[in-house]
């Protein structure tokens, strides 16, 4: 054979193998992880992306939606997760539609809560409990608002249930908003030493940053303590069941996330969940060990 074929041959030999590594790469399974704008979520989805990337021969793309549409995107798409379910109250009425189209793989973490929030120095002699919310004085210095988040949230629901259940219509209003917004106007007020309720949960990062207190919810109508599962496409379940039995191991202890979202709130998700990583190396691998 002449040198000029043998540099053909070669030639085309090296395209080959270069075609063969991009239809690998190209076939390589991406996994979308929905997330809804809740700091816990958004922190801790990026956790498991970094590890799954690192780990795992997928992609992953986190895509934030609202959450009745993470619940419904896990029910009808392949490849898909959504690391925060609140239950058994704040999202029932999305996990009841979906319940018999998706995986629980398991619990996150235990001891959730959702209710709504005042300062510390607001007193308690005045302000203790939801249904003081009814006093004409107490609404007035409220300027006759309680700051919510998005419309679409769970604890919006329950809140609006709240509102009836309280009798408050009449003298308080529900602001429909974004978490973000919540929490500027929670400090807006306590800058200005202001009173102010918003509609707050836990984990998040400003039970670190600010003096905060639940109000008391005689009626129960938000719910006690709650557990925040991951759900699953079955697809995971089937085709990755690596990726499934990584995700049943997932669990976070409460004061390890409060102090990653107190991180994430002065730098960024990505960072902090970077450094979550790197702090918590024998956790992190009693997710990662084999079955």
């Amino acid at each position: 054979m002449s040198k000029s074929w043998r540099c053909i041959l070669r030639g085309c030999l090296l395209a080959l193998l270069l075609l063969g590594a991009a239809s690998a790469q190209a076939a390589k399974t991406e996994i979308t992880i929905y997330t809804d704008n809740y700091a816990a979520d958004e922190a801790l989805s990026r956790v498991a992306r970094d590890l799954l990337e690192t780990h795992y021969d997928v992609s992953v793309t986190l895509k934030q939606v609202s959450v009745g549409v993470a619940f419904m995107g896990t029910a009808r798409n392949d490849n898909t997760l959504f690391l925060a379910a609140w239950l058994p109250k704040t999202h029932a009425d999305y996990m009841k539609r979906v319940k018999d189209r998706v995986d629980t793989l398991g619990t996150l973490y235990n001891g959730a809560r959702i209710g709504w929030v005042v300062p510390s120095y607001v007193p308690k002699a005045a302000l203790s409990s939801i249904a003081d919310l009814k006093k004409e004085a107490i609404a007035k210095k409220l300027d006759g608002r309680i700051q919510g988040i998005s419309a679409g949230a769970g604890e919006m629901q329950l809140s609006h249930q709240a509102m009836t259940a309280y009798g408050l219509k009449h003298h308080l209003r529900l602001v429909t908003a974004s978490g973000p917004a919540m929490t500027a106007a929670l400090k807006r007020a306590i800058d200005r030493h202001e009173w102010i309720v918003v509609t707050g949960w836990s984990p998040h990062w400003m039970w670190e940053r600010f003096d905060l207190r639940y109000l008391a919810d005689p009626k129960h109508v938000l719910g006690g303590k709650e557990h925040v599962d991951i759900i699953a496409n079955p697809s995971i379940k089937t085709d990755h069941p690596a990726i499934a039995a990584f995700f049943s191991r997932m669990q976070v202890p409460l004061p390890a996330t409060n102090a990653m979202l107190a991180d994430a709130n002065k730098t960024s998700y990505d960072a902090a969940a970077k450094r979550f990583v790197a702090q918590h190396p024998d956790l992190v691998q009693s997710w990662l060990k084999a079955d």
